[in-house]
C-alpha cells in the first residue's frame, strides 16, 4: 500500500500573494508544516511537486492512495494548522474501505477544501454518499 501527500511547491501564500517574506512559496511552507506534523512516520510519504496544475486554487495536495480514492484538495492557508487537519483527514481516509470519510468526521480545517475525488482502477462504480 503507497499513502502519500502531494504537495504542490509553486503554489501561492494566498489567492493574491505569491512568496512570504523569506522567499518561500506557500506550497513550500506548507510542506514544512507537513514533514513537521509527520515527523517520526513512515506509514505517510510526502512527495513535492513543481505544479499540479490547479493555479487557479493555493496551497493544493493530493491525498494520493494506490488501494482507495484519492483527493485534491486546495485553498489551504499554509499554516501548521492545515497541516495537522490534513493529516488528520488523511488517516481517517486509511481506516475507510474506500478512502471515503463521513463529513460528520471531517476536521473543520478540511470543509470547503476539496476540489476533486480521484478513483484507482480498481474504485466501485457507485460509492456510498457519505
Amino acid at each position: 500500500m503507497s499513502r502519500t501527500i502531494i504537495v504542490c511547491q509553486t503554489c501561492k501564500m494566498t489567492s493574491d500573494e505569491k512568496l512570504n517574506e523569506n522567499g518561500k512559496a506557500g506550497g513550500e511552507v506548507l510542506t514544512d508544516h507537513l514533514e513537521a506534523v509527520l515527523a517520526g512516520r513512515d506509514d505517510v510519504t510526502i512527495q513535492k511537486q513543481d505544479c499540479l496544475w490547479a493555479c487557479s486554487e493555493h496551497c493544493n495536495v493530493v491525498l494520493s492512495d494506490n488501494e482507495r480514492f484519492s483527493y485534491l484538495a486546495g485553498r489551504f492557508e499554509p499554516k501548521r494548522e492545515a497541516a495537522e487537519a490534513i493529516v488528520e483527514w488523511f488517516d481517517k481516509h486509511g481506516q475507510s474501505k474506500t478512502g471515503q470519510v463521513p463529513f460528520k468526521q471531517w476536521p473543520d480545517e478540511m470543509r470547503g477544501h476539496f476540489i476533486a475525488r480521484l478513483p484507482t482502477q480498481t474504485s466501485p462504480n457507485k460509492t456510498d454518499a457519505s
